[in-house]
């Protein structure tokens, strides 16, 4: 009778779930696609669609050699020989001959461009070198201090910090704010993607922060000894959701409740998971698909659903610890009284619109409306970006009043503070020409820094990124620039932003990628074998990718950004602006003749594994030629 009632209850559970995932179903995919592709959740999802490549290519899931081949030869190649009539070793000898003389030649063009530079404007043609800034940097410590592996052991320990940085308050993080969003979707029918800013909201993100590492740091220790791994993650699955209710409760606390809170109910959670069995089987026959786009989702609902049940009951019992889950309108909807009476100062927003509204000129009106650029001076701005915020907070007071939204005045730790962070996260905004500008050459920066800081960790080793010399990746700065611009107008509809992002990144790196194919003769990335790859420029993993990040930016670091910015003197940004852009220019002039090839960047994975000369055509440049192109 009991297993009828725990088996009854489960399906109640999934079933809510499955309510709330199509209700929110595009918000609740790309909070749970953000935790696969930069979070710490979920990372056996992408494993399917490149194992299931690797099996059919020959290749080893671990790239440490070859599994399954027929002859000697891959499916692929087979193909392509009683297809196409293609003789794939003569075609790969010819390609490996091809390729071995570019590497040379790019060794030669390198050596060239690094040293000899002589007169005065040898310092300025050096400090674009393969190098960048950094390797600059680094040639100036190994002046002051003589030890070339000191200086490298520095430039890696400050990256494993900031990797350390980016995991502490980023991404373990991130797995309570996904909790935090489920809570909301189960509860309202409006769940802005700006909440999920909820904890910086509050002025708790750090001590949610530290929550989360202590709680991961005893699950490693646990998962030492395997079978107490097992019992711990159990043990502890309701610490992530007990963060997201109080972001405010001590680390050591949060364990403890969990503990308490399932304490006889671990197996009950385990027949849960497990009866999650199925879909997962269906995850594995669709490539990763299913789990991506909806096994991952429902199950964490399923699971929002069970810690409300668990809170309910435990408090319900009186158990220790339970008293500081006190945000009851995370689960229930507030009297409309309380709610008008927490929300009253919107008249006082409406009134202040009516006497403060700023009419705009045509021209201003176009720019602002259809690419949400100002054209005008900063006084102007900041009067009219006043208006547009009491505006869209009326918006948002409204909806909680009418109790379609996590009413956020409500939340025990709210404070007055609070109104001018959320403020600071708007996304509907307008941005001057300069900020468009710093914000191209600060995530120019950050994607170069990032794919640096992956290449100093994994292999100690500094690589210099991209096409260009100095410290930016275009590609990155470029394309966050297009987005807030040329989608500026579907920024209230976040689901059409997503789609025509994909589109919009889809078209910019594919034509990126046939432009320097083109005008170079060789390729910087190919995502040959990638699921859903379109001739290796664009993959569907990779435009996922970009729309993840791409709305995360929009929607959340770039009004940040732009905050901090408005902060500084207009003057001075824009003199920044303009240096930076004399700078760009230069490098890109420079990098049009001597782009940033050879040693450490197109053949920096062949060198790295001293890899034969047939396998170095997988990862050097790859020559302009159409049947290479078909078999790599």
């Amino acid at each position: 009778m009991s297993s009828n009632k725990e088996s009854n209850r489960r399906e109640r559970w999934k079933s809510r779930a499955r309510t709330v995932v199509r209700k929110h179903y595009i918000l609740l995919v790309l909070l749970c696609l953000a935790a696969v592709f930069y979070g710490n959740e979920f990372g056996y999802v992408r494993t399917h669609g490149t194992d299931t490549y690797n099996f059919l290519t020959g290749q080893d899931p671990g790239g440490t050699g070859i599994v399954v081949r027929i002859d000697g030869k891959s499916i692929l190649d087979i193909a392509a020989e009683e297809l196409l009539g293609i003789d794939t070793a003569a075609m790969k000898a010819r390609n490996a001959k091809h390729a071995a003389k570019i590497i040379e030649s790019g060794s030669q063009q390198l050596k060239q461009i690094r040293g000899g530079s002589r007169g005065m404007l040898s310092p300025v043609a050096n400090m674009f070198s393969s190098g960048g800034i950094t390797q600059a940097i680094a040639d100036a410590g190994y002046s002051l201090f003589h030890s070339r592996s000191l200086i490298n052991s520095l430039m890696i320990i400050a990256s494993l910090l900031k990797t350390v940085f980016i995991w502490v308050f980023l991404k373990n993080v991130y797995i309570a704010i996904v909790r935090r969003m489920f809570l909301e979707a189960r509860t309202y029918d409006k769940v802005p993607f700006s909440h999920v800013m909820h904890f910086r909201v509050m002025g708790r993100w750090i001590k949610a922060s530290f929550s989360m590492l202590l709680c991961t740091v005893y699950r490693m220790l646990w998962w030492l000894t395997i079978v107490g791994g097992v019992i711990k993650h159990y043990s502890y699955l309701l610490v992530p959701y007990i963060v997201a209710e109080n972001p405010d409760i001590e680390p050591k606390q949060a364990i403890l409740l969990s503990r308490r809170m399932m304490d006889g109910h671990k197996m009950e959670a385990f027949r849960l998971d497990l009866s999650f069995i199925g879909w997962h089987l269906l995850g594995i026959l669709t490539f990763g698909l299913a789990e991506a786009f909806w096994v991952v989702p429902y199950k964490t609902a399923a699971f929002s659903e069970y810690y409300a049940h668990m809170r309910r009951i435990s408090k319900k019992h009186g158990l220790e610890g339970t008293d500081i889950l006190h945000d009851e309108y995370l689960f229930e909807k507030a009297d409309r009284e309380v709610l008008e009476e927490a929300y009253i100062e919107s008249e006082v927003q409406e009134l202040y619109i009516e006497t403060h509204e700023i009419k705009l000129s045509p021209v201003k009106a176009f720019f602002a409306k259809n690419f949400g650029l100002w054209i005008g001076n900063s006084k102007d701005k900041k009067a009219y970006d006043e208006v547009d915020n009491r505006r869209q907070q009326i918006i948002s007071d409204r909806a909680a009043v009418n109790g379609e939204m996590y009413p956020q005045r409500l939340n025990p730790l709210w404070h007055e503070e609070s109104y001018r962070v959320m403020r600071s996260a708007r996304s509907i905004r307008t941005y001057t020409i300069w900020s468009v500008i710093m914000i191209f050459f600060v995530f120019s920066f950050v994607g170069w820094g990032w794919e640096v800081g992956i290449h100093l960790i994994k292999d100690g080793v500094f690589v210099n990124r991209g096409v260009m010399h100095g410290p930016w990746l275009p590609v990155y700065g470029s394309g966050v620039a297009m987005i807030i611009v040329v989608l500026a107008r579907w920024r209230r509809t976040p689901m059409t932003e997503a789609i025509l992002t994909i589109l919009l990144c889809g078209v910019v790196e594919y034509m990126t990628s046939l432009y320097l194919e083109v005008t170079k003769g060789m390729r910087w990335w190919d995502y040959t074998g990638y699921f859903l790859n379109l001739d290796g420029r664009i993959c569907g993993e990779g435009l996922m990718v970009f729309a993840i990040g791409g709305m995360v930016a929009v929607y959340l670091l770039v009004p940040l950004l732009d905050s901090l910015l408005s902060r500084f003197n207009p003057k001075l940004i824009a003199a920044m602006s303009i240096v930076l852009v004399i700078i760009f220019s230069a490098d890109m002039v420079y990098s049009h003749n001597h782009p940033n090839i050879g040693e450490g960047i197109t053949d920096y994975d062949a060198y790295k594994q001293n890899e034969s000369v047939i396998e170095i055509i997988d990862y050097a440049y790859i020559p302009v030629d159409t049947e290479c192109r078909l078999l790599l």
